[in-house]
C-alpha cells in the first residue's frame, strides 16, 4: 500500500501514553503518577502483590510508593509505574471479543471431552484432540476447566520428564507431587479415583510411547479418569505407530482411545469444515467493525489453510486492521484490506493462500482511499 496506512495506524496507537515519564520530578508529578496506579488497581481489582510482581519490585516498595513514603530509586519506579500504565492502557483500546467463543471447534472439542467422561465410568477413556497451531484448542480446554470443577488443564513442554509431567499434574490437583515417580503417581491415581477428575493434557505433541503408556496406566487404569490429550500431528504419529518392541504398550493406550477428533482434516473439508461463516462472525466482528462477505470468505480460506496460523493469524489481522483510520471511518473490513494487512505485516501465511494476487492488493488502495475521503 502506498502510504502505508497500517503501519502509520499502528505507530499511532504505539505512541498513545496514559502517563509520560516527566523530564523533571516533581512531589505533584509522583502524587499524579501514584494516584494513577492506584485508579487502576481499584479499576480492574489488582492487589499490591500483583503490582510488585508486574514492577519486579518488593511489595512493601508499591505500598510505599501509594502512601507517598518511597525513599527507594524514585525516579527508577516512576518509570517502570508509567511504563505499566502505558501497557495497559494500549490493552484496553483493543476491542477485543470475549476470550470464549462459542463455534463449531468449541462444540467439537466440548463434545469429545464429555463423551470421555460419559464413558469413563468403570475404566478412563482417552480422547486426543489432533491440530496444528491456531484452531483455538488452548482456548477451549481452558474454558471448559474454568467451566467444570471436576477437570485440570495442564500444559506440557518438550522438556518435561515424566516426573515433570506427574508433578504438574499434581500441582493441578492440588495434591503433593515432591518425591520419586511411583510416590507422585500413586497420589495422583488416589485421588483421581476418589474425585472423577478430566485430565487435559495440552502441548502434549513431544510425549513418547513411555510417557503416554505411564498416563495411560496411571490416570485412565489406577484413576479410572478420562484422559484428553492435545497436539499436532507428531501426537498422532506417536499414537499410530506400529514399532517392533514398542507396538504392545499402544495396543493398550489405544483399545482405550476412545476418539480422536482430527481438526486439520475437519478444517479442510470442502463442504464447510470447521469455520462457518458465522462463526467467523462471532468471533472478528467486535468494536462496531462489521466484515464483508468477501472478508468472511478470506477469513474462513485462512482458517482452513494448514500452516497459515488460522484463528491466530486472523485474529492478528484483525487487530491490526482496527487501528487502521480508513477502517475506523468506513466501519467494515473487505477482503482487500485482510490481503493488504498481510502484505503489510509480511505474514508467512502469504506462501499458503491461495487467494493472494496483486490485483487484490491493488483494490485494497483503492478502498482505503475511497473510506479515508468519506
Amino acid at each position: 500500500m502506498k502510504d502505508d496506512v497500517l503501519h502509520k495506524g499502528l505507530e499511532r496507537d504505539a505512541r498513545l501514553l496514559a502517563e509520560r515519564v516527566p523530564e523533571d520530578l516533581t512531589d505533584d508529578d509522583v502524587r499524579r503518577i501514584a494516584d494513577s496506579l492506584r485508579r487502576y488497581m481499584a479499576e480492574h481489582d489488582v492487589s499490591q502483590g500483583k503490582i510488585a510482581e508486574l514492577l519486579g519490585v518488593a511489595r512493601s516498595a508499591v505500598s510505599q510508593f501509594l502512601g507517598h513514603k518511597y525513599e527507594g530509586n524514585l525516579s527508577r519506579l516512576v518509570n517502570k509505574v508509567t511504563h505499566l500504565l502505558n501497557t495497559a492502557a494500549r490493552k484496553s483500546r483493543r476491542a477485543y471479543p470475549d476470550s470464549f467463543v462459542e463455534t463449531t471447534v468449541a462444540t467439537r472439542i466440548m463434545t469429545l471431552i464429555t463423551q470421555a467422561e460419559a464413558f469413563s465410568a468403570d475404566e478412563g477413556k482417552i480422547g486426543a484432540i489432533i491440530g496444528d497451531g491456531g484452531h483455538g484448542k488452548s482456548v477451549c480446554l481452558r474454558a471448559y476447566a474454568e467451566a467444570n470443577r471436576n477437570s485440570i488443564y495442564v500444559v506440557l513442554d518438550g522438556t518435561m520428564s515424566a516426573i515433570g509431567i506427574f508433578a504438574a499434574v499434581a500441582q493441578a490437583l492440588k495434591v503433593n507431587g515432591s518425591g520419586n515417580l511411583a510416590a507422585v503417581s500413586k497420589r495422583i491415581a488416589d485421588t483421581l479415583k476418589h474425585r472423577n477428575v478430566i485430565v487435559m493434557l495440552d502441548e502434549a505433541s513431544s510425549l513418547k510411547v513411555k510417557q503416554l503408556n505411564q498416563l495411560r496406566q496411571i490416570v485412565t487404569v489406577k484413576g479410572r479418569s478420562a484422559l484428553i490429550l492435545a497436539g499436532n500431528r507428531q501426537l498422532l504419529a506417536t499414537i499410530m505407530q506400529s514399532g517392533a518392541h514398542e507396538s504392545a504398550s499402544m495396543d493398550q493406550f489405544t483399545s482405550r482411545l476412545m476418539a480422536v477428533l482430527n481438526l486439520d482434516e475437519l478444517a479442510s473439508d470442502r463442504d464447510g469444515g470447521l469455520y462457518s461463516p458465522d462463526d467467523i462472525r462471532k468471533l472478528y466482528e467486535y468494536g462496531g467493525i462489521r466484515l464483508t462477505a468477501d472478508a468472511v470468505s478470506t477469513l474462513r480460506s485462512i482458517c482452513k489453510t494448514a500452516k497459515s496460523g488460522r484463528l491466530r493469524t486472523c485474529s492478528h489481522i484483525i487487530a491490526a486492521l482496527h487501528t487502521a483510520q480508513a477502517v475506523d471511518r468506513g466501519g467494515c473490513i473487505s477482503a482487500a484490506l485482510i490481503i493488504s494487512a498481510i502484505e503489510q505485516l509480511q505474514l508467512p501465511v502469504r506462501a499458503w493462500l491461495p487467494v493472494m494476487t496483486r490485483d487484490v492488493s491493488r483494490d485494497s488502495e483503492e478502498s482505503l482511499t475511497a473510506a479515508a475521503a468519506g
